[in-house]
């Protein structure tokens, strides 16, 4: 509800929904000001997360997951970035009977894990980090069968799976589902004090724990984001390994191209550029009058060098040009052939004193950064002390 437990005022909607279905309800990571269980001398913060076992993310072969995953992860990174500081983070396993540290929950830890890498020593984000097995219901019993040795089996897979994780990370159980009907009171009378007791280990937890830093954060990279930087470093290879077998060709191309250039500028009489502008531009027309189907991109781009076939005596149309030229050849082929070029013909000679420019300017750059972050320090306004005392869970 609006307060964790509720405060007898009047009823309102739950803040962060949850319920049975292959829908996720938390789409969003979002957070929201609250007092325990309706105790206004007991605020925090809560923040809710997608679940890191909701369906949206259970196919990451599928284009559409992978989006659905980077969004999420983009904007648990940023709001936790903007919040600064948490104190705890409860991490729900809701399999406590079988009690399977399961990949979903294994993946969630290792993101902790990595994210908080740079947050003190590297290892103390597992002081903040509490387990809880959900589902513990005060009307249901089976749960609490042999629960201690279930705690102490989870602590011993986590240790086992994470490598940075040195401490017991506690594990609590917290439930609070109701039940109507007749003989409803006295089955749940049975299971509540197990069950305030888990509340109340969380609490204490939450209190004693110190801030966690968040503005560190490192990026998670789960496995979808490592398969498709293994992509994109392969087509990077190709590309390179092309460029290498047609740099040729494509210099040969841009040679051209830096002839017609000069050729246009200085030795073409300006009725000439209006004839042969007319002349591209008419056979431009028809090819796109006659083609059926898509219009293929050639007369496009003789359209285009139409317009542009008369100098303007500026920059400008020369700039244009050369973006339409590019984009014929292809950027990313460009772009290759040019730097196998530098690497083949020009580095062996150029290399070692483009090397000594850029020893000689690194410290004047350097100096420019430093005068750079004072002049912001300068400038900017005083923080104001913060009367914060909440913790954000």
């Amino acid at each position: 509800g609006g307060d964790a437990g509720g405060s007898g005022e009047e009823e309102e909607g739950p803040l962060f929904s949850t319920e049975a279905g292959s829908e996720s309800c938390t789409k969003k990571t979002s957070y929201a000001n609250l007092s325990w269980f309706g105790d206004r001398g007991k605020p925090f913060t809560a923040i809710d997360t997608p679940g890191h076992d909701d369906p949206d993310g259970a196919d990451i072969d599928s284009p559409e997951a992978r989006e659905a995953l980077g969004e999420i992860a983009a904007d648990l990174h940023n709001k936790l970035r903007a919040i600064k500081k948490v104190n705890a983070i409860l991490v729900l396993h809701n399999d406590v009977h079988s009690n399977r540290l399961n990949p979903a929950t294994y993946t969630i830890l290792k993101m902790v894990a990595e994210k908080f890498a740079a947050a003190g020593d590297g290892g103390d984000v597992w002081k903040h980090v509490i387990l809880a097995y959900a589902k513990c219901n005060s009307h249901d019993v089976s749960w609490q069968a042999s629960i201690a040795k279930k705690k102490r089996d989870l602590q011993a897979a986590v240790r086992a799976k994470i490598p940075s994780c040195k401490v017991e990370v506690p594990v609590v159980t917290l439930g609070g589902a109701t039940v109507s009907g007749e003989g409803a009171g006295a089955m749940a009378a049975a299971g509540k004090a197990k069950e305030k007791e888990g509340f109340d280990e969380l609490w204490t937890f939450l209190q004693t724990a110190g801030d966690l830093d968040c503005t560190k954060l490192q990026p998670f990279e789960g496995a979808d984001v490592k398969w498709e930087k293994m992509i994109k470093a392969k087509d990077e290879a190709e590309a390179r390994a092309r460029a290498s077998l047609i740099y040729i060709a494509v210099l040969a191309k841009l040679g051209g191209f830096l002839v017609f250039l000069f050729w246009r500028a200085f030795m073409l009489p300006r009725y000439v550029a209006f004839l042969l502008a007319s002349a591209i531009g008419a056979y431009a027309v028809h090819q796109i009058v006659t083609c059926s189907g898509d219009v293929p991109r050639t007369p496009l781009f003789g359209a285009a060098l139409a317009l542009l076939m008369v100098n303007m005596h500026t920059v400008a149309d020369e700039l244009l040009i050369l973006g339409l030229f590019v984009k014929f050849v292809g950027y990313e082929t460009m772009a290759y052939s040019v730097r196998h070029s530098y690497r083949v013909w020009l580095e062996p000679h150029a290399g070692p004193f483009v090397d000594a420019a850029m020893e000689k300017a690194g410290p004047l750059l350097q100096a420019a950064q430093e005068q750079v972050k004072k002049l912001t320090v300068s400038v900017a306004p005083p923080a104001k002390p913060s009367a914060e005392t909440k913790k954000n869970l």
